[in-house]
């Protein structure tokens, strides 16, 4: 009897807790979806270590490590420097205070871009708490703070992901002015100066991702037809204007050339936009509706197609957000290169679209029984299957097998040399996780070359202690290594790859490689 009425009290306590959450939802949204999806963020800064594409760290870690190193990047650089630049900045820092870990240094950097990465959330909820109402606000924070693709690409190197924050900012700006118009006498300069900065936004936002254009366009060319925005849209013009001079200037000291970064992204793809349509650069490539599935594929069907009908029923609504949207999604559609990353700075847009809708279409499922359980059941479905996939998401390690091997030497302090032996598939090392001063390191891809080039080092004033071999034949290959050597590898360390990496590789293993890397110490 005793223990019947001590889990009664118990379950009674934890209703309490659940209730008092619903309150405080109810009471506070926003700082409920912000304190959740910061916490889902920060979480996957912490485990989510690594990186997801080669462009994740080759292009924005190796740049900011080049800049903070004090060396000049190289003069055909044709992105803006805003992004690497300031990466470079927290790396300054965290050197200064006397740290020699990479692994620490990107955690920090993953950590700062979980900050940054939440003023998403408060820009999606705010622009639908604007132009549509509480419900539809509520349920964009809720996606915007947890649909699985989002916390782990924020806490990543990737410029698409970044690009979202001062993008969101822009139409918040916009959106902010358009609404409050009825109140506007005594706000004239107000308004005036959030165009500024939301063309300031915008601006940032293209330079962070210069294909941004196919966006940037059709939303600039709408404030300036439209009688609402024509009045204030000089102001947003001068300040887009404004940050696109800087980034011409900027290009000066770096390619020494003025608008280098525009001429080489923008100039030379219109005279060479048949090569654009028809070849992908060795890149993932795919027909014009490869898009238009990846899309139905990420939002979870059957959901997905629920999704894409709430956003039809709202686009006609909101052309400022929906034609540059279009527009975006179509050039992109278009282009031989597909990567999926490439659609990143729409998704925000694409929730807040669909979240509108949600709350047009919501009203024709209530009117009939039938009709309500299957909208029902559709949420439920979603909501628990995107549950999983951030659940396993967040704790993904990108590249586990390439990187955790050099975490592991570069914590013991005592790399003189290392060999990295690549049988099973050859990839670009990324040497930055060594630390400094990197050891030299040499790279084996064929097995009937091995003796030929171990010896190539002979001599050199270095010692090899470290080999990391990836085979699909570990003994075998290691014995081949040892007799080159005529030394003895001693095991320290197996690393398999991550969930993640392993099923990037099961879905598609002609671009996603995963192996297990075996580590081993080299003895006399």
């Amino acid at each position: 009897m005793s223990s019947w009425f001590y889990n009664l009290i118990q379950w009674h306590q934890v209703t309490k807790k659940i209730l008092s959450m619903k309150n405080f939802f109810r009471e506070h949204p926003l700082r409920t979806l912000i304190l959740f999806g910061f916490t889902v963020r920060i979480i996957a800064a912490i485990f989510s270590k690594g990186f997801l594409t080669l462009d994740d760290h080759f292009n924005l870690v190796v740049d900011a490590d080049t800049i903070a190193n004090g060396i000049k990047l190289p003069l055909d650089y044709k992105d803006s420097v805003l992004y690497p630049w300031s990466v470079s900045l927290i790396m300054s820092a965290i050197r200064f205070f006397g740290n020699t870990s990479p692994d620490v240094e990107m955690l920090v950097i993953r950590l700062f871009q979980t900050v940054f990465s939440t003023f998403g959330i408060y820009f999606v909820y705010k622009i639908l708490e604007t132009i549509s109402g509480e419900e539809s606000a509520n349920l964009g924070g809720l996606l915007m703070a947890s649909f699985f693709i989002l916390p782990i690409t924020a806490v990543h190197q990737f410029e698409e992901s970044i690009c979202q924050i001062p993008l969101l900012a822009s139409i918040w700006f916009v959106v902010r002015n358009l609404q409050s118009k009825e109140n506007a006498i005594r706000e004239q300069s107000n308004h005036r100066w959030y165009f500024f900065l939301a063309g300031i936004f915008l601006g940032i936002a293209m330079i962070l991702r210069l294909p941004l254009l196919s966006f940037a366009l059709p939303f600039v060319l709408f404030l300036f037809l439209q009688s609402s925005t024509r009045k204030h849209s000089l102001f947003f013009f001068f300040g887009f204007a404004l940050i696109l001079l800087l980034q011409a200037a900027s290009n000066v000291s770096i390619n020494h050339q003025f608008g280098y970064s525009f001429l080489e992204r923008y100039v030379n793809v219109f005279k060479h936009s048949e090569a654009l349509v028809e070849n992908s650069g060795g890149y993932p490539a795919g027909p014009p509706w490869r898009y238009a599935i990846t899309l139905l594929g990420i939002f979870l069907p059957p959901f997905s197609f629920l999704f894409v009908f709430a956003s039809f029923k709202s686009g006609k609504k909101n052309m400022l957000l929906s034609l540059p949207t279009l527009s975006f999604f179509v050039a992109h559609s278009l282009i031989a290169n597909k990567q999926e990353r490439f659609l990143l700075p729409i998704i925000p847009l694409i929730i807040i679209i669909s979240a509108i809708g949600f709350v047009e279409i919501k009203k024709w499922f209530e009117e009939n029984t039938f009709r309500w359980k299957i909208y029902k059941s559709l949420w439920m479905y979603f909501l628990v299957l995107n549950f999983l996939l951030l659940s396993v998401s967040i704790f993904v390690y990108g590249k586990k097998d390439r990187v955790e091997p050099l975490v592991y030497i570069q914590h013991q302090h005592n790399a003189t040399g290392i060999i990295f032996a690549e049988f099973s598939y050859t990839f670009l090392v990324p040497e930055y996780y060594f630390g400094k001063p990197m050891p030299t390191y040499i790279e084996l891809t064929n097995r009937n070359t091995i003796i030929g080039d171990i010896e190539k080092f002979n001599g050199k004033n270095f010692s090899l202690n470290y080999c990391v071999l990836y085979s699909n034949n570990i003994e075998q290959d290691k014995i081949l290594i040892e007799q080159a050597l005529k030394k003895k590898l001693l095991l320290q360390k197996e690393i398999t790859p991550s969930v993640g990496d392993w099923l990037a590789h099961k879905l598609n293993p002609k671009f996603n490689k995963a192996n297990t890397a075996t580590v081993y110490s080299i003895s006399d």
